[in-house]
């Protein structure tokens, strides 16, 4: 399963998102369009858009995406 539709399919779970740029989230799925995607970041309390290139790896229920 791609990291993406892990995301997609997460169905409003937290998951943690490791960035290519370093970022490390603790994340819930809001909605996405073609190249972008948004979350709900946990830690800071905020909507965050982000790329979809830009996600290095997905953790979700024990297992991690790359």
């Amino acid at each position: 399963m791609k990291k993406i539709d892990v995301i997609e399919k997460s169905r409003g779970r937290f998951f943690g998102l490791k960035t290519k740029q370093g970022n490390v989230l603790n994340a819930r799925y809001v909605s996405s369009s073609d190249k972008y995607l948004t979350v709900f970041d946990r830690n800071e309390q905020e909507e965050i858009k982000l790329a979809k290139k830009s996600v290095k790896s997905v953790s979700y229920g024990g297992e991690t995406f790359r």
